[in-house]
Order: structure tokens, then C-alpha cells, then sequence
């Protein structure tokens, strides 16, 4: 089946029955080459019974996740981001393992590495960014770094906490991983099971992925403070909490670049402080939109 505007999945069955229904949201061409990898590399998974649907030009990317699930047919979901790749043909297996042995478990990830491949530049800003560089875990264990990088669910427990928001710009991991917790769902990175995932190819094209991090950081501030969570960068999450006030982050904020300026992380310093000031560009545009459509609303207001 091929992807079109009434339908944009396409679905790809590597064999039957299908127990895994594998999601890859694909929203940019520049990325094309590397999902073609990635599909071969599915296809070489030593899992059998995977079915992958390929999500084509729907944003956001929790709508795009939401109808690759709604569209499968398997009792395990899988989402994989267009630009990773497998990181050996056990994932799959290590992965669906993990869900079967443990109920308890409704998100398990499997840990994010930036591939041999990458450039000096890459590889500088992996070794400052612990969420690119995470340690390929002996024993399941519960942590906050699982993301859509490569993560699975069982069906029934991605259903039963509301799938994914459709309406965020960003913050989607932490989202999904607070909801897991409160229906008394494990969130765990699986032992043996890792993928490879490369940071921006280059300085100008970081900055940018910052900015426009901050910039939706804000977005969630403004119209939807209640779920814009930290993020932690620690393996075990047993003492991480997931929210704090928004002056806790930002007092903790200038601590974070002075922390970045000592330890000689000067990429986590440029990174810091585009964000934040993608942060304030969005906070300020996104306080006037919600008083301007909060004006409208009000009785006699034309």
C-alpha cells in the first residue's frame, strides 16, 4: 500500500501473523535515504511478525504516531523517529521480551547512541548531551530516558493512558512517560537494545534545533502548563521529579550555563542559551495570542 493525501500510511508487512506494529512518522524528505536504511534494517530484525507503518508529511508528530497505532494491526507498538537506526537484530526481540515477561511494563526503550559515522562535531556534542549517549543497560531498569528514538508499548496500555497528545509542539517523551507512571505503568530501558540517533550535523543546524526547542518549550508554558515537565539525565529516575514550578527552572537555569562554562561544555552553553532565547521569543508571542483570543471571548467583543 502506498501512502497518499486521503490516506498518508503506508503499510509495509515484513511477515505474518503481525505482532509488532513498528510507527515511523516521516515528515522530511532530507531524511528519506536514511528511513529506506532503516526499513532494510527492520527487515533484517531477527523478531519475526513486524509490520511497519510509515506515517507521510502529518504534523504534529503526536497525530502522525496516533494513526500509524490506529492503522496496525499488532498487540505491541513500536515508534522509531525516520532519522535512527537499529542498533543490532536483536532490538525488536529484546524489546517485545521485556512487555511479555513483565504486565507491569508499558513503556520500554531502548537506549540512543550516536553511530561511529558521525562527524567530530557530532560525537563533541553527544559526549555533553547524556540523552544522546545513554549506557547500553545489563538489566531492565526503570528510568526517564526512554523516547520515541525507539520505544514500545503494549496496545492496550498506549490506549488505555490516551495515546499521544496531538496538540504540543514539543514535549511528547515527557508527556507520555508522566501518564505511563500515573496508570502504574513501568517506564524502563530494555538490556541489550540500543539505536543509533545523531545529534544535528553541525553548529548552525543545533543552534536551530534549540531554538526551536525553547520555542515550543514555551508553547506548552503558555497554553499548557500543567504537562511541561523536566527531563532527566540520569540512568535511574528513582529520586527524578518530573515537575517543578517555573520559577524553581528558572532560578536552576543560569546554575545549568555556569555548570556548562566550568566543565568547558561550550556546545551545551550555546545550546542553553539559544534555547532560552527561543524561549522568550515564544513566550512573548504566545502570551499576546492568548490574550488576543481571550479578548474575543469576551461578551460584546466584535
Amino acid at each position: 500500500m502506498s501512502a497518499s493525501e486521503e490516506n498518508p500510511v503506508k503499510r509495509v508487512v515484513i511477515s505474518e501473523p503481525v505482532v509488532v506494529s513498528l510507527v515511523i512518522p516521516h515528515f522530511s524528505r532530507v531524511r528519506e535515504q536514511n528511513l529506506q536504511g532503516l526499513i532494510e534494517e527492520i527487515k533484517q530484525q531477527s523478531f519475526q511478525g513486524i509490520e511497519i507503518l510509515i506515517v507521510h508529511g502529518i504534523s504534529p508528530q503526536g497525530r502522525a504516531i496516533n494513526l500509524g497505532a490506529q492503522a496496525g494491526h499488532g498487540e505491541i507498538l513500536v515508534v522509531m523517529d525516520d532519522d535512527s537506526r537499529m542498533g543490532n537484530p536483536q532490538v525488536i526481540t529484546n524489546l517485545v521480551q521485556v512487555l511479555r515477561q513483565d504486565p507491569s511494563v508499558g513503556m520500554a526503550g531502548a537506549s540512543v547512541l550516536t553511530p561511529d559515522h558521525a562527524n567530530a562535531f557530532q560525537k563533541a556534542a553527544a559526549k555533553e548531551f547524556p540523552r544522546f549517549n545513554m549506557p547500553v543497560v545489563d538489566h531492565v531498569t526503570d528510568s526517564d530516558l526512554p523516547c520515541h528514538g525507539c520505544v514500545a508499548f503494549p496496545r492496550d496500555a498506549f490506549v488505555k493512558v490516551g495515546m499521544e497528545r496531538q496538540d504540543i509542539l514539543r514535549g511528547l517523551d515527557p508527556d507520555l512517560r508522566v501518564r505511563m507512571r500515573k496508570a502504574a505503568y513501568r517506564v524502563v530501558l530494555v538490556p541489550d537494545a540500543w539505536v543509533y540517533h545523531p545529534l544535528p550535523s553541525s553548529l548552525g543546524k543545533f543552534l536551530r534545533t534549540f531554538i526551536r526547542n525553547g520555542y515550543g518549550s514555551a508553547y506548552l508554558q503558555v497554553f499548557y502548563p500543567e504537562i511541561n515537565y523536566d527531563t532527566d539525565e540520569g540512568l535511574d529516575s528513582q529520586n527524578f521529579i518530573p515537575k517543578r514550578s517555573l520559577f524553581y527552572r528558572a532560578l536552576r537555569f543560569p546554575v545549568r550555563l555556569l555548570q556548562s562554562l566550568i566543565a568547558f561544555q561550550w556546545i551545551r552553553f550555546m545550546g542553553y542559551t539559544v534555547y532560552l532565547a527561543g524561549y522568550a521569543a515564544g513566550y512573548l508571542r504566545f502570551v499576546w495570542v492568548k490574550s488576543f483570543r481571550l479578548n474575543l471571548l469576551k461578551p460584546g467583543t466584535s
